[in-house]
Order: structure tokens, then sequence, then C-alpha cells
């Protein structure tokens, strides 16, 4: 079934986009072009006709994936009606073969699941956390900002976010990235965690850059964020 479909990617591949998309990606990132709502619409077929098992065997089988290959697998994943159980082992199989912030992160928003049952995935995204994978590391910080967003979850959340130490650029961006989201929409309990000295400098510079490019924050909230930077080591 693999080669039916790499066949179908090489058809809905565009040259000018695939030059484009290589200049956002890793060099030597195996890419041919497909744009992500045809890469959607071509996963949601594979779900649908009932095949996606048999697509990911041959899949994880292969050694040699284009990243169309990785995103469709993790769309497959996302989008595949099965147990709590089998979808989290399917996580756990996928998660090494993410090799790039792209894929990581149309991963991650995929997995609807994720939303429905918090609980049962939290020990899996502290476990992606505590790995060495940078990307790993990502997998879990972009779980949380597409997931655990709530009310009810922010001090959890939080807990994890600011407790990044990787030194990693990708997961220290999602890091970044979610924390200043948690801010945007809970400022009284992620300012604390900005203020308290915890974060890696790297991580919260590029948190209150983040913050102070949203139009949300006031001028007098973007004033005491700079005096937050203007401190930090």
């Amino acid at each position: 079934m693999r080669e039916e479909i790499r066949i179908r990617i090489q058809e809905a591949a565009e040259p000018q986009y695939r030059d484009f998309s290589a200049k956002l990606l890793p060099a030597g990132t195996d890419l041919q072009g497909v744009r992500l709502p045809a890469l959607r619409k071509m996963a949601g077929e594979i779900v649908k006709s009932g095949r996606w098992r048999e697509y990911l065997e041959e899949y994880f089988q292969a050694k040699d994936c284009w990243f169309e290959e990785d995103m469709l697998a993790g769309f497959c994943i996302g989008g595949a009606k099965l147990p709590i159980e089998e979808r989290m082992e399917y996580i756990r199989r996928f998660r090494p073969r993410i090799r790039n912030w792209s894929v990581c992160d149309s991963f991650c928003v995929s997995l609807k699941a994720v939303s429905k049952n918090r609980e049962e995935f939290w020990p899996l995204v502290l476990e992606s956390l505590g790995m060495e994978e940078e990307f790993s590391v990502r997998m879990g910080a972009a779980l949380i900002l597409d997931h655990y967003k709530t009310e009810e979850w922010a001090d959890r959340a939080l807990g994890c976010l600011g407790g990044i130490t990787h030194p990693g650029y990708y997961a220290q961006m999602a890091a970044a990235w979610a924390l200043a989201e948690f801010y945007l929409d809970f400022p009284g309990k992620t300012l604390p965690l900005l203020q308290s000295g915890k974060i890696p400098p790297e991580i919260l510079r590029k948190t209150l850059q983040k913050i102070r490019e949203s139009r949300r924050p006031s001028p007098e909230e973007k004033a005491r964020l700079k005096e937050i930077l203007e401190v930090a080591p």
C-alpha cells in the first residue's frame, strides 16, 4: 500500500511549493512538495478505507520515508478511531520519527483525542518532556499548548513548561511559545512563573519576546515584562 501512496504523493507534488518549503525545514529533509490540506485529505481517505493499520505498518517498517509520509502517518494516527491505549502505542512508535518542527506541530494538533481524554494522556506528555530527544520534548510542549490550555489544567501545565531545560533550539522555542500563549490566556497564573527565576534565560527571553509581540497585552503590561527581561541573566 505504501507504494500506492507514494505514487499519489508524487502526483500531488508541486515543485515550486517544494522549493519554498525546503527553505523552512532542516537541510536534507526529503520532501516532494505536497500542501498540507492535500495531505490531510489523503490521510482521511486512508483512514476511511479501513486500511490505515496496513499503511502504518508498512510505514514503520520503511527506513527512508519522505516528509509527506511522516505527515500522513501522523494524521492517520490522529484521525483513526481506536482505543486510547492503542493510540498511545502508535504515538510512542511515531515519536522517534519526528525529525522537524513541522511534522511535530502538525501531528500534535491532529491528536484531538487528547483534548477529550486529558487525564489519560497526561503521563505520555510527562514522558515526552523527560526525554533526551529534542523533538520528543517539543512534542510534549506542543501537546500541552494544543490540548491543555484550560483553567483546570493551567497550574499543572505551567509547572511542566517551567521545568523544561532542554538545550535544543526547537525544544526551547516550543516551551517559549506555549508559555507565551498561557500568559495571554492566564496572565495571573503565568506571570509569577516568569518572575520566579526558575525558567532558563534562553527560554525566558524568547517567551517575553513573543508576549510583547502580541497585540493583546496593554502597554503597561509590556513595560512590566520588559523589566523582567532587563533583570534576566
